[in-house]
């Protein structure tokens, strides 16, 4: 089982771990008057009985994690830091559970089962949502938590993912292409620093790609993820089958 938790709400499906494929229907739900660890918590418990489910279970988190528990949540609140999810869910689990950063668990399941990295030594996801999610491989091997959307924005005050995610899009009612001009500084600023051979995207906004596509320009190669709202709770599923 796969959980990808994010900011308004979270995803739950069951998958067959050879194929990636989705067993039965992926369950969404948004959260309710709070974010808060026991709401929230208790409505995943919940979820998880209605699908009267006892086995590994996988989370990806919107934040850090370390030792199954999170150490920064900038879009659920600080009261998640240093939450024991693993014990609170273990009713469901025994002891099989694996927590990892969300745009982490994007990216794991997309280089398995999604368009993968090719020749490609370096590749960046990005995961452009409530926030702006990062997951680097290099080699193949994926550096975890890096959160490059929490860096500085180069020229606006605040971090790049407040200038550059689909919730800011949203708020500001920017036009996709007045949006993708903002987008594209956040983009060069990271491609600069991280010089990747491959960049991948991935969110909501993919649904518009055809008309963002030709209004960005990188040096690497940039493509749109082949997955879609199933890649987080796959890649936590995966995770979870590792252990």
């Amino acid at each position: 089982m796969g959980i990808d938790l994010g900011g308004s709400g979270f995803r739950i499906g069951v998958f067959e771990m050879a194929t990636g494929r989705l067993v039965g229907p992926l369950q969404q739900y948004l959260h309710g008057n709070t974010s808060g660890p026991d709401e929230v918590l208790a409505s995943i418990s919940k979820a998880i009985e209605m699908l009267r489910w006892y086995g590994p279970i996988g989370l990806g988190f919107p934040g850090a994690v370390e030792s199954n528990r999170p150490t920064t949540a900038p879009n659920l609140g600080r009261e998640w830091v240093g939450v024991e999810i693993a014990k609170r869910l273990e009713p469901h689990h025994g002891g099989r559970f694996a927590l990892l950063n969300d745009a982490d668990a994007v990216a794991v399941a997309e280089a398995e089962h999604g368009l993968g990295h090719g020749d490609a030594a370096c590749v960046l996801t990005l995961t452009i949502g409530t926030g702006l999610g990062t997951a680097l491989h290099q080699d193949g091997v994926l550096v975890p938590n890096l959160e490059y959307g929490r860096w500085p924005h180069p020229s606006r005050a605040g971090c790049l993912e407040e200038h550059l995610s689909g919730r800011a899009r949203i708020q500001e009612q920017l036009s996709l292409e007045a949006w993708a001009v903002r987008f594209q500084e956040g983009l060069t600023h990271l491609e600069d620093r991280l010089q990747p051979d491959r960049i991948i995207l991935y969110g909501g906004v993919m649904e518009h790609w055809s008309t963002v596509k030709p209004l960005l320009s990188t040096q690497a190669e940039l493509m749109a993820a082949k997955l879609t709202e199933t890649a987080g709770p796959l890649g936590a599923a995966m995770a979870a089958h590792a252990l």
